[in-house]
């Protein structure tokens, strides 16, 4: 940087030192714009020739990469072919090396007979004599043999000579190719290598010429500066000869015309500089507002709303810190354990096992042992396994001629959920347990049945669905009415996909929503998103009941009911959102931010210490109680004061603005919790509900069509009743399903032993998970 300031120094004081009207010297540019403009080009061209040698090496650095992961992907390839080629010649040659020795057993048998025949096998004999010997061997061997039989040992000794031979040139053809391997895998070795250091020596030459463009970009503004102070110093000279041009006499025209003259040319000069001097403020202008734009996104980027709640918020998202307690975690010192789960339910299957019969005799004078007593230990295990029911009913014949009586009578049949199926109904329960309590995709939980032994197809399943439909009717009926007697109620609502919707020409986005009281749950799938579903859920509410959810417009429909019957109270999780969306990509925003939730944070400790002394069941609360509902009721008040403060001193296009007014227009829902102590202050329970059919809607992408999207949403409420009030959903689909088989494929009449809130204390134990 210093020795660009000084060759742009220089180049200023050589322009400056040309004299308005002296003529120019040898060497130098005829005008200052030409100079400038040669200057601008110069470096204009140096960055565009540097941009283009860039994108040439980062093009190249690509396809060097590719070309590095084809050679490894070659050099891997070559690598197992070498290693199976490895396996198959250690193969041959343990193949070779066996009939190598047949034949040199057999050589040996051949030798053997030859010196019983006496002729040695290592020395000459004469033709003659081999010749004899030769035939007399063959009448020999015909002799001692069946016909044919010395033929065919000849063949088999020749042919196991050409299989030696064949081996053997395979064998050595077999060295050849690993050789050839090797040499070629050294050679991708070395040719990978040298791409790496290609890489490397590409990327130091493109780090180099970002720095060369670093510095022609500092270069230029320096030449900006200097044609500035080059412009001042030109206004300056025009200002001195115009001057002197008005003290200078009549008498001296030729000179004033010449003087006139040259101030022409300064004149144009000066146009042209300052023109180019507008065009360089302009570009320069046009990189500031590039600069800061890159600034705003990259801020913009560092406020996002994930990494301002995990940077602010941390894990305690509304309620923000908590002091932390000096108690450690874990089991105290000194404290008694709480020793081994006890299992009094589990069946016990008993297994005697003895030592070995030598082991129970003394090894000295070889009297038996005795017993004394036994070692019990217990393990606990587990065996999930399906099975088949052979139901035999005896039949019984009348032998008397009584025609009152009936001929035959027999043990009624076993009862089945649907006639015409061979499963049981603790496959079925166990089926809808997988589906929609654990929410496994069909195909899942076909591929779970057949791993107990029972391969039943994902189609005979789903077609089976709408079976069930008019067994949970009756439930799902009661549960919405338990909903409608509730104080206190939540609602939301997410998308769910019905994939039959697509067929009508319409979208495949429908809505699950949910409707959570303290003791029930229950779910509706609707194509809409509409007021009129919401008036559907909670339009039949008791008297004085209390919606929390969402400020989503289809809720502030139910507070316009003439009866008045549905108070809406407003989620402040929602609110604190608000917060959070509007300071992300606002850097200048995360204080301000910060010091929201910290107020929202202060009302759910202050909430919280309100509760810990409220007695729900006591006509007046305690003074500890109205301290704390105080300071409660102060906080919220500050709390809306400060809204409206920041409000008013806020313009009308503020970012921050939505937020603080939608805090002020939803004020009398935000207070519900303030009168109403069993009003909690956010809609989680809802969202909680919600997580699991979530869950189910990504794994198995909604319901194929509206008949098996209602049934989904018939079984969530079920299942998710049952879980919220502690019932084992399995235990209690068995003994349903069973109910309903008695009941020739009807739901029982009386609903009262199988509702959570109806069923007796014992049933309920029954009812509930293990352990």
């Amino acid at each position: 940087m210093k020795i660009c300031t000084e060759a742009a120094e220089t180049k200023l004081s050589l322009v400056r030192s040309v004299d308005v009207g002296s003529p120019p010297s040898p060497g130098m540019p005829t005008t200052a714009e030409t100079y400038w403009r040669s200057l601008y080009e110069r470096e204009r061209a140096r960055a565009e020739a540097a941009e283009a040698r860039c994108e040439e090496l980062r093009l190249k650095e690509v396809a060097s990469r590719a070309r590095a992961g084809s050679l490894k992907w070659h050099l891997d390839n070559c690598r197992m072919k070498l290693v199976a080629r490895a396996g198959k010649l250690k193969e041959v040659r343990r193949a070779a090396k066996k009939d190598v020795e047949a034949l040199e057993a057999e050589v040996a048998r051949r030798e053997k007979q030859l010196r019983k025949a006496g002729v040695e096998p290592g020395k000459r004999s004469p033709i003659e004599s081999l010749r004899k010997e030769v035939a007399r061997l063959n009448e020999a061997l015909s002799a001692a043999l069946p016909p044919g039989e010395a033929a065919r040992l000849r063949q088999v000794v020749e042919k196991r000579e050409k299989t030696i031979a064949s081996l053997r040139e395979e064998l050595e053809g077999r060295e050849k190719d690993v050789a050839r391997l090797e040499d070629r895998l050294a050679w991708e070795k070395m040719e990978t290598a040298d791409h790496k250091k290609t890489i490397q020596y590409r990327d130091e030459e493109l780090i180099r010429l970002y720095g060369k463009l670093r510095e022609s970009r500092d270069e230029l503004r320096v030449s900006l500066r200097a044609a500035g102070r080059v412009k001042e110093g030109l206004k300056e000279r025009l200002l001195r000869a115009k001057e002197a041009l008005r003290t200078r006499s009549s008498r001296r025209d030729a000179e004033l015309r010449k003087a006139l003259g040259r101030s022409r040319r300064q004149k144009t000069a000066l146009r042209s500089l300052s023109r180019e001097n507008g065009r360089l403020r302009r570009t320069l202008r046009k990189s500031e507002t590039r600069r800061a734009r890159l600034e705003a996104e990259l801020a913009k980027l560092r406020a996002t709303g994930a990494v301002l709640a995990r940077r602010l918020f941390g894990r305690g998202s509304e309620r923000q810190e908590r002091p932390r307690s000096e108690r450690r975690r874990g089991r105290q010192p000194g404290a008694p354990g709480h020793g081994r789960t006890p299992r009094p339910a589990l069946d016990e299957r008993t297994e005697v096992r003895n030592p070995p019969a030598g082991a129970r005799v003394c090894a000295a004078c070889g009297k038996p042992y005795v017993a004394n007593g036994a070692r019990v230990s217990r393990i606990v295990e587990i065996e999930v396994s399906a099975y088949r029911r052979v139901i035999h009913r005896p039949r019984w014949r009348r032998k008397c001629g009584c025609a009152s009586s009936p001929a035959e009578v027999s043990a009624p049949p076993a009862p089945r959920l649907f006639a015409g199926t061979p499963y049981g109904t603790s496959v079925w329960a166990r089926f809808l347990f997988e589906r929609y309590a654990c929410f496994r995709p069909l195909k899942r939980v076909s591929a779970w049945l057949s791993d107990q032994g029972l391969p039943v197809s994902a189609g005979t399943l789903a077609s089976s669905t709408h079976r069930f439909a008019s067994l949970f009717e009756p439930v799902v009926a009661a549960i919405l009415a338990r909903q409608n007697e509730a104080a206190v109620r939540h609602g939301d609502e997410t998308t769910w996909r019905v994939q039959s919707l697509r067929e009508q020409g319409r979208s495949s986005r429908a809505w699950l929503w949910t409707s959570v009281s303290a003791d029930s749950v229950y779910f509706h799938v609707d194509p809409s998103r509409s007021a009129e579903v919401a008036m559907k859920l909670f339009g039949a509410a008791g008297s004085h009941t209390v919606l929390v959810c969402d400020r989503y417009s289809a809720y502030k429909k139910l507070a316009r009911i003439p009866e008045g019957l549905v108070t809406l109270a407003w989620c402040w999780s929602h609110v604190r959102r608000d917060y959070i969306h509007c300071a992300a990509g606002e850097a200048r925003l995360t204080p301000w931010c910060e010091r929201w939730i910290g107020r929202i944070a202060l009302l759910y400790r202050l909430n919280e210490e309100r509760l810990a002394h409220y007695d729900p069941g006591a006509e007046r609360q305690g003074a500890a109680f109205e301290a704390a509902q105080d300071a409660l009721r102060k906080a919220l008040e500050n709390l809306f004061a400060q809204a409206g403060r920041e409000v008013a001193a806020l313009p009308a296009q503020a970012r921050e603005g939505k937020a603080l007014r939608s805090l002020l227009n939803h004020r009398e829902g935000l207070s519900v919790f303030l009168e109403r102590p069993s009003v909690p202050m956010d809609n989680n329970q809802a969202e909680r509900a919600l997580r699991g059919p979530v869950i189910g809607r990504r794994l198995s992408f909604g319901s194929d069509s509206e008949t098996g999207a209602r049934f989904t949403a018939m079984m969530y409420s079920v299942l998710g009743t049952l879980s919220s009030n502690g019932v084992d959903p399995l235990r209690w689909l068995e003994a349903w399903l069973t109910a309903c088989a008695e009941n020739g494929g009807r739901a029982p009449g009386d609903l009262s032993p199988w509702l959570p809130w109806s069923m007796n204390e014992e049933r309920r134990r029954a009812l509930m998970a293990p352990g």
